[in-house]
């Protein structure tokens, strides 16, 4: 098995970056949220579950398990699943990578990169979602994108209501700023 530096060198063909702003949260305050491995499912809205199969969530080499919510009128159909290894966990520069393992969604080599940055003089903070992997057969890079997207702009929304529910903010206005590079 290649260690996971020999692993990264290699460029693979499909890359890009989605973010999502969370205009009241500090990337500290979203990061204390965002920075558990196995408790994605508690962030992303279309993971039912996440739950850690061995090592620790804030150590490299961890695995966890995630299973998707049941798709609407697709009775009989498993949900999405996968197992990933994380290869990185940065506290300081509030990071996360990891790689897709064995999966039923058709998913070859797959890194990720999440993390949470400062948003600038503006406040609040932007979390970045970028990837990289082989071609996935039957869906176009923009559609990975836009499903990434998908999923980063209710991860963004449910760190924003946390944060609002933990302050007794009652306002439940959220505005996402949201972009899409591949």
């Amino acid at each position: 098995m290649e260690a996971p530096a020999a692993r990264t060198e290699r460029k693979l063909e499909w890359t890009g970056r989605v973010t999502a702003a969370v205009p009241a949260a500090t990337a500290d305050e979203a990061w204390a949220l965002l920075s558990d491995f196995s408790a994605f499912h508690r962030w992303h809205p279309r993971v039912a579950k996440c739950r850690r199969v061995s090592g620790s969530p804030r150590s490299p080499g961890c695995v966890r398990y995630c299973e998707g919510v049941p798709r609407a009128g697709e009775e009989g159909i498993a949900a999405d699943w996968a197992h990933e290894t994380l290869l990185e966990h940065d506290a300081t520069g509030r990071m996360l990578r990891y790689e897709m393992n064995d999966n039923n969604m058709g998913f070859g080599t797959f890194f990720a990169t999440l993390s949470v940055v400062a948003a600038g003089a503006g406040g609040g903070c932007e979390l970045r979602w970028e990837f990289e992997c082989e071609p996935v057969g039957g869906t176009a890079k923009e559609a990975l994108a836009a499903r990434l997207q998908d999923g980063l702009d209710g991860m963004a929304c449910r760190v924003q209501e946390a944060l609002s529910s933990r302050r007794g903010d009652t306002a439940g206005d959220v505005k996402l700023g949201t972009s899409i590079a591949v």
